[in-house]
């Protein structure tokens, strides 16, 4: 289920259909975002806009993003995911419906069903997912297992196709070729690292 956001005035925003609201209220103040818990709701104040990553990506002036918009959104994910990880958690993987976008540039994740503990490097999947979903994870690509143990760096590849697409596009579907054309720079190798095939070789790239 995708989440619900409700503008209650100007600058307020109220969050819904949230799993877990916890994680979503620590992910926001990571980012010095102003946010309370009201019951089932994530409150967020102070702020000019939240509005979906589809409906974001729609009203994008140009089909591609560019480099240091690129950057940006690594880094806002990167971010979260190191946070994640101090806490012996990560998602199993992104998904664009269940991402909210405040102010234009801080995403949130909000897919808190496919977020598991890591024990011993791995996550161990028990929910259902899409296979339809564009920035699935390249190790659960067609696997049709579950439960499903595989390395927590998973989520590295679903961060990388989605920056992958959003510069690029996923119609080149041999991503080491595709990022030839960023090549010797930073999200050159951001890239590369995300999406390499073996998960224990894959690291977030500091910016």
């Amino acid at each position: 289920m995708s989440v619900q956001i409700n503008k209650i005035n100007e600058n307020t925003y109220a969050i819904e259909n949230l799993e877990d609201t916890q994680i979503v209220y620590e992910l926001c103040e990571l980012f010095n975002i102003k946010v309370r818990i009201n019951n089932n709701l994530v409150i967020i104040s102070d702020v000019t806009n939240i509005e979906s990553f589809n409906k974001w990506r729609t009203n994008l002036p140009h089909p591609k993003i560019d480099y240091i918009d690129a950057e940006n959104v690594y880094q806002c994910f990167a971010t979260t995911s190191l946070y994640l990880e101090k806490l012996k958690l990560q998602f199993s993987h992104l998904s664009a419906d269940n991402i909210i976008v405040i102010n234009g540039t801080i995403f949130i994740p909000t897919n808190t069903t496919d977020l598991y503990p890591i024990r011993n490097g791995q996550i161990t999947i028990n929910h259902p997912y899409s296979q339809d979903n564009p920035y699935l994870s390249l190790e659960l690509k067609g696997n049709d297992a579950i439960p499903y143990t595989v390395s927590f760096k998973c989520f590295y590849s679903s961060l990388g196709l989605l920056i992958y697409d959003l510069l690029i596009g996923l119609e080149e579907t041999d991503y080491q070729k595709g990022i030839l054309v960023l090549y010797m720079t930073k999200l050159y190798w951001i890239l590369y690292y995300s999406l390499l095939g073996d998960t224990e070789e894959r690291f977030i790239v500091g910016l």
